[in-house]
């Protein structure tokens, strides 16, 4: 099983970029060829309550042969009216 992990490699599938305000500080342009150089076949963004990001992200990524993957991490409240973690 570990074999078939490591031949597909590892993809992070929540990384925060700059447009995460006090969460992410690298730019959504650098994060694909960072992706490449370390050998991910895919990686994947999930900015907190936007996709500011996500088409420079996706085309930066894709011109650097690595599969974008894009996401949204939303604030969702509890019946509490609390912000859920």
């Amino acid at each position: 099983m570990a074999d078939a992990v490591n031949s597909q490699g590892f993809v992070h599938l929540r990384v925060r970029s700059a447009y995460s305000l006090l969460e992410g500080a690298i730019k959504a342009g650098k994060i694909g060829k960072m992706a490449a150089d370390a050998g991910m076949p895919a990686v994947g963004v999930a900015d907190r309550a936007n996709l500011f990001g996500a088409l420079e992200f996706s085309q930066t990524t894709k011109d650097a042969g690595v599969q974008p993957i894009v996401a949204c991490a939303l604030p969702v409240l509890d019946i509490g009216g609390q912000v859920a973690q």
